[in-house]
């Protein structure tokens, strides 16, 4: 019985069996529930922090984005309740930094619809793609066509979770305003 317990013990203690760090990326929020409960929002995803004093007094500050090294922290619970419990090790970053994503031009072809949650997008056979804000009021009906040469994003930067994103810029030569001709005076 005793070297069972030893043998438990041991399988444990072994780093081997710990949770694997992450690297997470979001912005810090605050809600009054439960007399103030803080949280980062990483994507569509809530995460309640837990760490050293110290750790947490950079994270705890409202809107501040954040990139953390982190594991998962299973065994442990809040008052709150509001996301997965995470162990933060160390705070990478606290600020934000330009992205620029690769993006391709592609002629699309399809049907322009919206979501229940508000998203438009273009339907092309199997293929979602959302319509990036802000869409012009051309392209905001549901039902139309939509047929043309598009800049697309990869499907990492969809809010919605589509196959890509669709960017419309005013200063395309299909979305400028046409200007009237001058027509030459009658010289009768």
């Amino acid at each position: 019985m005793k070297t069972l317990i030893i043998a438990l013990i041991a399988i444990l203690i072994n780093p081997a069996f710990a949770q694997k760090d992450f690297t997470v990326s979001g912005f810090m929020q605050h809600t009054d529930l439960e007399g103030g409960c803080w949280f980062l929002l990483a994507k569509n995803t809530k995460y309640e922090l837990t760490a050293s004093p110290e750790i947490l007094a950079t994270c705890h500050v409202e809107g501040r984005m954040l990139t953390l090294r982190a594991h998962l922290a299973p065994m442990m619970k809040s008052i709150c309740m509001i996301g997965t419990m995470i162990e933060v090790t160390e705070v990478l970053d606290t600020l934000f930094h330009p992205h620029n994503p690769p993006f391709e031009r592609k002629k699309i072809k399809g049907i322009i619809r919206k979501t229940k949650a508000g998203c438009w997008y273009v339907a092309s056979g199997k293929r979602r793609y959302e319509l990036q804000q802000p869409i012009p009021a051309k392209f905001m009906h549901s039902g139309a066509r939509y047929n043309r040469l598009s800049v697309l994003l990869p499907d990492t930067e969809s809010q919605c979770n589509m196959n890509g994103v669709i960017t419309i810029s005013e200063l395309e030569p299909d979305m400028k305003s046409k200007e009237a001709k001058e027509r030459k005076s009658d010289p009768r």
